[in-house]
């Protein structure tokens, strides 16, 4: 089953949900309180909408999706990002990795679309988070397990309540119950980068948070090792990404120094896990096969 959540995604929400129904797959969207039309969008589209009354936040609406596959007998789901446009056929990649015993969870190769500054060193951050994921598989070590796209098998996870950091929640359950997670890098999936410097530092700071609130963290920025590793090879790979260098490199500074200062913030913490970037992006529409 593939499962969406969703808040106020009217605008994207068809895309992730006709992919998934064209390659065979029951589709289910928890709508988070939207104020808008995303859950008539998304059932005019082929999926099954569950609604909360009001917004709870993207762990919340995970758990009730998880929930509810449980109770319909699926032994698996591929979360996939609201604003999502997978490459045709990705899903279902997804999918055929997790029939193995073996596998507990798949990721997709997560690309960035957009314009722009903001966008740039966007773009340089994404490259660098999908090469040190390259690196943790080749390296043995514990894969991060990534936010736009993924599939997991239900019996290695419980309920991601009140967590900032759904996925990498997730994806530390998958480690500890023995399985694999498996980053598969011919598995595609765009979406909208950050347009604005603004969004970008406030989706780094919580990302940041919501890495200290669950300890050691499989994030490849948060490994100085496979950061400084993976930042030259996408500068390797693509020498103009060096422009963007020292401007990505003080928002991550700032972003960190802002995380550590609200991380004792109990009130501030129970807002982060709310949809809290929400509305701080502006929308961008591609067409992408």
């Amino acid at each position: 089953m593939v499962v969406i959540c969703a808040y106020n995604e009217e605008g994207s929400i068809s895309v992730p949900v006709s992919r998934a129904v064209r390659e065979g797959f029951d589709v289910l969207v928890v709508d988070d309180g939207s104020e808008d039309g995303t859950a008539e969008v998304a059932e005019r589209h082929g999926a099954t909408v569950v609604r909360s009354p009001e917004r709870r936040g993207k762990a919340a609406a995970l758990s009730r999706a998880i929930d509810y596959a449980k109770t319909q007998g699926y032994g698996a789901i591929i979360e996939i990002g609201a604003d999502a446009i997978p490459t045709q056929g990705s899903i279902t990649k997804i999918y055929q990795h997790l029939t193995s015993p073996k596998i507990g969870a798949v990721s997709a190769l997560q690309i960035p679309l957009g314009k722009g500054l903001a966008y740039n060193i966007d773009e340089l951050m994404w490259s660098v988070l999908a090469i040190g994921k390259s690196l943790q598989q080749r390296l043995n070590r514990p894969v991060h397990l990534g936010a736009v796209m993924y599939g997991v098998k239900l019996e290695s996870i419980d309920k991601p309540l009140n967590i900032i950091n759904d996925d990498e929640y997730i994806g530390k359950a998958v480690h500890k119950s023995g399985k694999l997670h498996l980053f598969l890098e011919d598995s595609v999936v765009y979406f909208d980068a950050s347009t604005s410097i603004k969004h970008l530092f406030t989706r780094r700071k919580r990302m940041i948070l919501g890495h200290l609130q669950l300890g050691k963290s499989t994030a490849p920025s948060m490994q100085p090792d496979l950061l400084a590793v993976a930042t030259l090879l996408s500068l390797i790979k693509k020498p103009s990404r060096i422009t963007w260098l020292i401007p990505a490199a003080v928002i991550e500074i700032a972003a960190r120094l802002a995380a550590f200062a609200e991380l004792r913030k109990e009130k501030l913490l129970k807002e982060y896990i709310k949809w809290h970037t929400h509305g701080l992006k502006r929308p961008i529409q591609y067409n992408v096969v």
